[in-house]
């Protein structure tokens, strides 16, 4: 009896012991993750109500404004969360995400936790202003008009040589990556899908005191044309910190995601001559029949988004009312402007304009502070934005938003 008594002892004694064991190993293995934000209960309480709970958000106890979720859709969530609250997306800097409503700005900064959680920051920002003001435009000497980050947003990463350097040539897009048993920090090139739309990515690291300096080259193919984004960034070396701002700093490098910065600055591109090189291109590729050409032609189709794109690359306009382009792939825009563009920066300068409202296709659409609305295509892609900067805050608050 009293051997059997001892048995029972020494198996539960046994599995204690293999319990505070494999917690150990656990805890030695995982407490940078586990122990990055200091007090791990409440990251802990928050991940037990992600699996056993029906929330796809919840907020860390003892925070006002840390919230988590899991990794995998968390930004779709975040993006949902906001809206129920008011809030439309409007930009993303790095690890920044930035939502709008009719009087404030809030910053979304998004920090791993694993690799399966994130936990998401919110600071307010009462600025009307700031969002506006995140991106500048410029024209370079090739007649290549683009947007790009006045500033990283990043704590430890920063800028080098910025603005990006911006290209456009003729060409064959290809991309030789390089194979895994030779890669080195050094030099890499990589194929890298951003938003269904494929680059080509070189990286060059050069070590410095305390940093890395990383000179990227972005290639992708658009309106037919090889376009390369060049520039440099700054990396801290994280373990040159100490334990807090190690974790901070291998956290937000994580995060910082450079390939959608670089994805809209390529997508917000134009040339001065680019709806000419558009109509030549299709007049040449659309009599042939080989695949090439017809690839070709389809990649130059799809920059066509409304009645005015068709109208100035020359296809046909239909004699209805309202007047109608139709493209060789079937499309159809109609025109669904009541102005033209001049009339919009009037309505600017004369302080009439109580919102905006600017959809993918261009289309700009004014309430005015009388109850009218105008609508017009503006020239390029966030033209009106710029309008509104311009401004300076003269006309007071003018609501804005994107589809």
């Amino acid at each position: 009896m009293i051997f059997e008594h001892s048995s029972k002892n020494k198996k539960i004694l046994l599995l204690i012991s293999a319990i505070i064991l494999i917690a150990g190993v656990f805890l030695s293995l995982y407490s940078s993750v586990i122990f990055q934000e200091g007090n791990p209960w409440p990251q802990i309480k928050g991940i037990a109500q992600l699996i056993f709970g029906n929330a796809d958000i919840v907020k860390l106890s003892g925070s006002d404004n840390r919230y988590l979720t899991k990794s995998q859709g968390g930004t779709m969530t975040v993006e949902a969360f906001m809206k129920d609250r008011g809030y439309e997306y409007t930009d993303q800097m790095g690890s920044g995400y930035f939502y709008k409503s009719s009087d404030e700005t809030i910053l979304l900064t998004r920090r791993q936790y694993s690799r399966f959680y994130v936990i998401w920051a919110i600071t307010e920002n009462n600025n009307s202003e700031s969002d506006n003001n995140l991106w500048a435009t410029t024209t370079n000497d090739q007649g290549i008009t683009f947007q790009y980050p006045k500033e990283s947003l990043a704590k430890y990463v920063s800028v080098a040589e910025w603005p990006p350097v911006i290209t456009i040539e003729t060409g064959t897009y290809s991309c030789k990556t390089t194979p895994l048993e030779v890669s080195s920090m050094s030099e890499i090139t990589s194929q890298r899908m951003v938003d269904n739309r494929t680059y080509c990515v070189n990286v060059k690291n050069e070590g410095a005191a305390g940093s890395v300096y990383s000179s990227y080259t972005y290639t992708a193919i658009k309106i037919g044309k090889l376009v390369k984004v060049s520039f440099t960034l700054q990396y801290s070396n994280c373990d040159n910190y100490d334990e807090e701002q190690r974790k901070a700093c291998t956290s937000e490098r994580e995060a910082f995601d450079i390939d959608s910065i670089v994805d809209r600055i390529v997508q917000n591109i134009t040339s001065t001559q680019e709806q000419m090189s558009i109509a030549d291109e299709l007049k040449e590729c659309l009599p042939k029949s080989d695949t090439a050409s017809h690839e070709k032609c389809n990649e130059l189709l799809v920059t066509i988004r409304n009645f005015d794109d068709c109208v100035n690359v020359g296809f046909s306009v239909m004699k209805s009312n309202p007047p109608q382009c139709t493209t060789p792939d079937g499309r159809n825009f109609t025109d669904e402007t009541n102005s033209d563009w001049s009339v919009v920066l009037t309505a600017f300068e004369n302080c009439e304009v109580e919102s905006v409202f600017q959809t993918h296709s261009k289309l700009v659409t004014l309430k005015l502070k009388n109850g009218n609305k105008v609508t017009a295509y503006e020239p390029q892609i966030d033209d009106v934005m710029k309008a509104v900067e311009d401004l300076n805050g003269k006309c007071g608050n003018i609501r804005l938003a994107t589809e």
